[in-house]
C-alpha cells in the first residue's frame, strides 16, 4: 500500500496543475456592454426593416383595393360620364371665349361634381391678350393655362 502512495505522489509532482480565477460574464451585448453599439444597431435596423415591410404592405392592398373599385362597372361608367362632361365644358368655354359677338362670353365659372371650380377670363388688348383657363382643386391648389387670344382668332 505504501508503494502505490508513493506512486500516486509521484504521478503528482510530474504534472503542473495551474487555475485561474472563474469569473462571470452576460452573453447579452444589453448587460455586458461588449458590442453594445452594434448591438443596439442591428435591433434598430430590424425594427425599421419590419416597419417598412408593413407599411409597404398597407401601401399594396391599399393600391389593390383602390384598383379593384376602379374596374367596376359603376366606376367605369362615372369615369366616362365625367369625361364627357369635361369635353362639352371645353367645348363650351370655346364656344363662348370665340363665338360670334352676340353670344361671346368674356368670363365664367363651373364648379364640377367633385368640387373643382373652373374658371375662365379673357383679356383682348394689350401685351397679355389671351384666356386664362383656372381650376381649383377643393383642397385649394390651383393650376392656370393661359392661351394667347391673337392665335386663336
Amino acid at each position: 500500500m505504501f508503494k502505490s502512495i508513493i506512486f500516486v505522489s509521484v504521478i503528482a509532482l510530474c504534472f503542473n496543475v495551474s487555475a485561474s480565477e472563474m469569473t462571470f460574464q452576460f452573453g447579452n451585448p444589453s448587460f455586458s456592454g461588449s458590442n453594445k453599439s452594434t448591438h443596439y444597431l442591428t435591433i434598430e435596423n430590424i425594427e425599421k426593416t419590419r416597419k417598412d415591410a408593413i407599411e409597404a404592405q398597407k401601401k399594396a392592398d391599399a393600391k389593390a383595393l383602390k384598383d379593384e373599385l376602379n374596374s367596376t362597372a359603376v366606376a367605369k361608367f362615372q369615369a366616362n360620364l365625367e369625361a364627357r362632361f369635361y369635353t362639352a365644358l371645353a367645348k363650351q368655354i370655346t364656344d363662348n371665349v370665340f363665338g360670334s359677338d352676340g353670344l361671346q362670353q368674356d368670363s365664367g365659372t363651373y364648379t364640377d361634381t367633385a368640387g373643382n371650380i373652373i374658371t375662365w377670363a379673357t383679356v383682348t388688348s394689350g401685351d397679355n391678350a389671351g384666356v386664362t383657363v383656372s381650376v381649383q382643386e377643393p383642397d385649394g391648389t390651383t393650376t392656370s393655362y393661359t392661351l394667347p387670344y391673337q392665335d386663336n382668332q
